[in-house]
């Protein structure tokens, strides 16, 4: 099945451009005004930034022909880019952890008026990606990724808002680390979802909103068939799941055989959106025959 990637492609590089333009303005905004929430705002949009361009290459890499040794495309370039989003955000949050720190040893004095600004103008552009992207969140693990990283993006921009109008009208400023503490945390927390539904694909785990007991109990109830074993799904890249397994079937003739696989892919496609299957048809006397084989 061909999946339409243009459409992704174009949101995504938009959001990119919307991304970068937000991420220097809030760098130089956050060196200029001396807050630590701003500059980790801002590191947190320079991770964005990464994250969508990888998100692009690996669009790009899946949309190549499935040819040669790479039997199932590039699919898997969309897992390992999102992988190394989420290894890059762990990296972020404990820098922006460090730094926090330092400041709440040292407090020092900041720019609230140029701090609001930067802060405004990076939570109107994370808003705008986030409409840009919501459409698409399901459809691809990169896509969603960028999408969460501008969540909490959004989510962080409030913070230094916040602290911005407490450090105008009140002249307290250490509650600047103490934000970047909260936006730490966020980044730590996007991290670990990412990195964990990345490696659960790379080590080729079931899909987790599938019950394999019940994919085998659908089987079983199709005429003929008597049981299944050795059932394996796995994820090769959001929205394309693939299946083997072998199916125990009764004496019957070659045709009967042949609409009973069909009525298998079918269902498999129609009930659970599994597509790539192998299916290996087993006699019931045969696998009767090795039971008892065994037994003695």
């Amino acid at each position: 099945m061909q999946i339409d990637l243009q459409k992704p492609k174009r949101l995504l590089t938009l959001s990119l451009a919307v991304t970068a333009a937000i991420a220097v303005v809030e760098a130089a905004s956050g060196f200029l005004s001396n807050s630590i929430s701003l500059v980790g705002d801002a590191v947190h949009m320079f991770t964005d930034v990464t994250a969508i361009a990888l998100s692009l290459f690996a669009l790009t890499m899946a949309a190549r022909s499935h040819s040669g040794a790479m039997t199932f495309g590039y699919h898997r370039a969309e897992v390992l880019a999102a992988f190394a989003n989420g290894v890059a955000l762990a990296g972020v949050s404990v820098w922006v952890l460090y730094e926090a720190l330092l400041r709440v040893m040292s407090p020092r004095e900041i720019d609230a008026p140029l701090m609001l600004v930067a802060a405004g103008i990076g939570l109107v552009g994370n808003l705008v990606v986030m409409f840009l992207l919501k459409h698409h969140v399901g459809r691809s693990i990169n896509v969603q990724s960028a999408f969460v990283h501008v969540v909490y993006d959004a989510v962080s921009s409030v913070a230094v808002i916040l602290t911005g109008f407490v450090a105008f009208y009140t002249g307290i400023t250490i509650i600047d680390p103490f934000a970047a503490f909260l936006i730490a945390g966020l980044i730590a927390r996007s991290a670990y979802a990412i990195v964990r539904s990345s490696i659960h694909i790379l080590l080729e785990g079931a899909p987790r909103e599938l019950d394999l007991q019940q994919v085998i109990a659908t089987l079983k109830q199709i005429d003929g068939v008597v049981d299944v074993h050795d059932l394996h799904v796995w994820t090769i890249s959001t929205g394309m799941d693939a299946l083997s397994g072998h199916v125990v079937v009764r004496d019957q003739m070659l045709s009967q055989l042949s609409r009973m696989l069909a009525d298998i892919t079918r269902v498999l496609a129609e009930r659970y959106g599994i597509i790539h299957t192998t299916i290996q048809l087993e006699h019931e006397r045969e696998i009767s025959f090795k039971r008892t084989t065994t037994k003695s």
